[in-house]
């Protein structure tokens, strides 16, 4: 063997180890983003704290309403859906948390994907919402080829690309 592919013998051994170690250090993560998924919780956590969780019957009962948005996807044309859900920023409001002074709001799937919002975008009045179902049926699980239980709508993104399927927590800063 030459020196070459020792070398890149030692960097792919690197890299499974490496991933491995990401693997088991991560696996207690995924378990408890799975057991929220599953079991429909939705988490507000403030400052870096868990201040409350929701289920999905306690979220229903805050001000639920209809609101028509465009879902635009790569490989299909664009199409109106009702969604049902409530305000995000009425659920932290029900939760009794502060919305001022704050900066962001970072939401977060149940599979790691996060979007952070700012402050204006989320407290413009028909814009941020956390919906649970579309066109009059729970949005499901990932496991059920939904995009639920919970996503976080952004009504006014132009593109639907600040969206996030599969929504577990809400964080404010």
């Amino acid at each position: 063997m030459n020196k070459n592919t020792k070398i890149l013998i030692v960097i792919i051994l690197l890299l499974i180890a490496i991933a491995t170690t990401a693997i088991f250090f991560n696996r207690d993560n995924i378990e408890a983003s799975k057991k929220l998924n599953d079991n429909a919780i939705f988490v507000l956590i403030e400052d870096g704290e868990e201040r409350a969780t929701f289920h999905m019957a306690e979220i229903q009962a805050i001000e639920e309403v209809d609101f028509t948005a465009t879902l635009r996807s790569s490989g299909s044309d664009p199409m109106d859906h009702v969604y049902t859900g409530v305000l995000l920023k009425n659920i932290f409001t029900h939760a009794n948390i502060s919305l001022e002074g704050k900066e962001t709001v970072i939401v977060t799937a149940a599979d790691g994907y996060t979007v952070a919002i700012t402050m204006d975008k989320f407290l413009d009045d028909d814009n941020v919402y956390l919906a649970y179902m579309m066109d009059g049926k729970l949005l499901g699980t990932k496991e059920d080829g939904g995009s639920g239980p919970y996503q976080m709508i952004i009504r006014k993104d132009p593109f639907s690309q600040f969206w996030c399927k599969f929504a577990i927590t809400a964080e404010i800063n």
